[in-house]
């Protein structure tokens, strides 16, 4: 595209007569061969390339299966007994009070409770996004060191650009499920019907020795509360592992921004009175800011169990940049003048991690459209 525009601007100039050349006024007048351009940009964004998704850690803490403990599970809790003796001592005999479970199908053959923590590790699954075009702008400050080849203008021009970025993609990946069940004991006692949360109580009626029903001077029915919790193993009496695939629903992003130092020689071509060609190029360095941002999740078949996780991460660094402009000016006065034009910049990328995932950010080959004002002093 670049090129295409210095061919063009090239025809047009040698099309001219030395004649005209000579006639032509060298409008605007430049009072003190300083300039500065100030715009907006728009163009494409990186490549964005996710990969390794899929891992979802275990949202429980299980411990050990000989220490009494405090143990969360995605579908219920195991903690340390409450219950004391008329000392005000801790029973010791192996069950706990304490304790929930969420689903019947929590409940073995044999009467015991199945407790489970399910986490999620990747298959190495990937995801590729592009950002589309990304709003920016530009401040760019030169000077002229005279005139080359009769008519063309040399400048020697300092830049700042800014743009941001916003690549995300959403989808389903596979992974690997793995689910650890411990089962814990009832010994014998009728299973409660879940959900179920105890210590658990029941409101009760008082007879009186005589079996009639007690009640007040006022009528009211005499109640107490009686404890009717059904005690379970304080530790699991067995625990497995298991592993299947699973599908992890998830939003995957990268946020952020970029600053570009430039630097460049730029020469201006006139076509007429008021109309210019400037061709620009030169080095830079770009400043690149972002967060990665994850929210994974895993639904479990045959339970309302849902385990999730949300993190991010920040990662800046200096990425080195070569860039390449051209524009058609129209100047309005001596001094003041408007730009539209193209813009091409390239530039190499880099990593970012996030427990054990990748976005690989490529900043690439980008072209796009810059309009602004150029003032000359």
């Amino acid at each position: 595209m670049l090129a295409a525009a210095v061919a063009l601007t090239m025809g047009v100039v040698h099309a001219q007569s030395d004649d005209d050349e000579d006639e032509m006024g060298y409008y605007p007048l430049v009072p003190g061969g300083n300039l500065v351009h100030f715009g907006l940009r728009f163009v494409g964004g990186p490549k964005v390339s996710f990969g390794h998704l899929g891992f979802v850690p275990a949202n429980a803490a299980i411990g050990d299966t000989e220490t009494q403990g405090n143990r969360s599970y995605n579908d219920g809790t195991v903690s340390l007994d409450a219950r004391t003796d008329r000392n005000g001592n801790a029973i010791n005999d192996g069950f706990t009070n304490t304790w929930s479970y969420t689903e019947s199908t929590q409940v073995t053959p044999t009467g015991d409770i199945a407790f489970h923590a399910y986490s999620a590790t990747s298959l190495g699954a990937g995801r590729e996004t592009k950002v589309g075009s990304a709003a920016g702008w530009e401040l760019q400050m030169g000077h002229s060191f005279g005139r080359i080849a009769r008519k063309i203008e040399f400048s020697v021009v300092a830049g700042f650009t800014f743009s941001d970025m916003n690549a995300k993609s959403t989808g389903i990946v596979p992974a690997q499920l793995v689910t650890t069940t411990d089962v814990y004991s009832l010994d014998g006692q009728p299973v409660p019907t879940a959900p179920y949360t105890a210590p658990s109580s029941t409101t009760v009626t008082v007879y009186d020795s005589n079996g009639n029903l007690l009640v007040t001077s006022t009528g009211t029915v005499v109640t107490t509360t009686r404890d009717n919790t059904t005690l379970i193993t304080s530790v699991p009496i067995s625990r497995t592992t298991t592993t299947g695939t699973i599908d992890v629903h998830g939003r995957w992003q990268v946020k952020g921004s970029y600053y570009t130092l430039r630097l460049g020689p730029m020469i201006q071509i006139p076509l007429s009175e008021r109309f210019k060609i400037s061709l620009g190029a030169g080095f830079g360095m770009a400043y690149v800011g972002s967060n990665y941002v994850v929210d994974e999740e895993i639904d479990l078949p045959d339970t309302q169990t849902t385990v999730k996780t949300q993190i991010a991460s920040e990662r800046s660094t200096w990425l080195p940049v070569i860039y390449a402009d051209a524009d058609a000016e129209y100047w309005l006065t001596e001094r003041t003048g408007f730009y539209l034009g193209a813009t091409g910049q390239k530039s190499s990328s880099y990593d970012q991690t996030l427990e054990g995932r990748t976005a690989k950010v490529d900043l690439g080959t980008t072209y796009g459209l810059q309009s602004g004002i150029t003032l000359r002093f």
